[in-house]
């Protein structure tokens, strides 16, 4: 009996012990990331963008799309953002388009909607400064760019690089459940990130090289990336600072994107335009942002 009874006993502890045994270990965020690189597959996001210049908030810029994935990484995406102005600089440029009529063209141009699209090497952008440029017959401006393009530009931090991930947990400061929290430099991050080094075109160095990119990230249950916040100051002027923040939100992870180039014939090279065409956009200014053709772009 009395051994019938300890055998009972070590049978119900190793019972007990068996789920902590069986528990799976947690998943590894660069290794749940690449889980998702499927082609056909991708994610949803949407983004506000906050620009101060100095102590005016000069205007803001929603963005909402998708990203879409293959087996290395991203494979094109597709978004359309609005500028918001502030109420103050609606107020300043309808003033100064009252006195100069050329300039009422231009408020409308910098409240346009656009609509961007990435795939292959190509970027594409229908609406904003792009739009006085491209003949009647055409919708869009096409231009040399990466699958990721079209997604890029406000957030400055691609959390869908591995290695930029993988960086950015290596080098947090603190943490908190799924909150991790740190920084970068501009120097950091364009060694790092080929997104970056595309946004910005030039190598930053000097004074630019040293800015710091502060950022919070947010994990879901299943170690993807949720939520990434960045903000970051720079010297307009000795005495004028530009300060930047921007929020992406990652949803429906596994959903089904299919992001596909414009129709050729309704695509107008940057290269065949005017040489008054304004420069591809860049970290800051390539927000101008896109609608649909059918859509006449203009936000209140």
């Amino acid at each position: 009996m009395r051994r019938w009874i300890a055998g009972a006993v070590a049978v119900s502890a190793l019972a007990v012990a068996t789920p902590a045994f069986a528990q799976a270990k947690p998943a590894d965020p660069v290794a749940a990331l690449k889980k998702q690189f499927v082609a056909g597959q991708g994610v949803k996001f949407a983004e506000r963008t906050s620009i101060k210049v100095g102590d005016e908030s000069y205007t803001q810029a929603d963005r909402q799309g998708v990203i879409g994935f293959d087996a290395k990484g991203i494979a094109g995406a597709e978004n359309t953002r609005t500028p918001i102005l502030t109420p103050e600089e609606r107020a300043r440029l309808k003033k100064m388009a009252a006195k100069d009529a050329s300039i009422a063209d231009s408020v409308d141009l910098l409240t346009e909607r656009i609509y961007l699209v990435s795939v292959g090497r190509r970027m594409y952008v229908n609406g904003g400064l792009y739009s006085t440029l491209v003949p009647e017959n055409k919708s869009w401006v096409g231009m040399t760019g990466s699958p990721s393009s079209a997604a890029y530009g406000d957030q400055l931090i691609n959390a869908f690089e591995p290695a930029t991930l993988k960086y950015l947990l290596a080098t947090k400061k603190t943490v908190s459940g799924a909150q991790y929290r740190g920084s970068v430099t501009f120097a950091e991050l364009y060694k790092l990130s080929p997104t970056f080094r595309e946004q910005i075109a030039v190598k930053p160095t000097g004074k630019p090289a040293k800015t710091v990119i502060s950022w919070r990230l947010t994990l879901d249950a299943r170690k993807l990336v949720k939520r990434l916040a960045i903000s970051w100051s720079m010297k307009v002027t000795k005495k004028v600072t530009l300060n930047a923040t921007t929020e992406s939100r990652y949803t429906e992870w596994g959903t089904a994107v299919n992001v596909t180039a414009p129709p050729s014939d309704q695509v107008s090279d940057i290269k065949d335009l005017t040489k008054k065409a304004p420069e591809p956009p860049a970290a800051i200014d390539r927000n101008y942002v896109s609608v649909p053709p059918d859509d006449d772009g203009n936000t209140p």
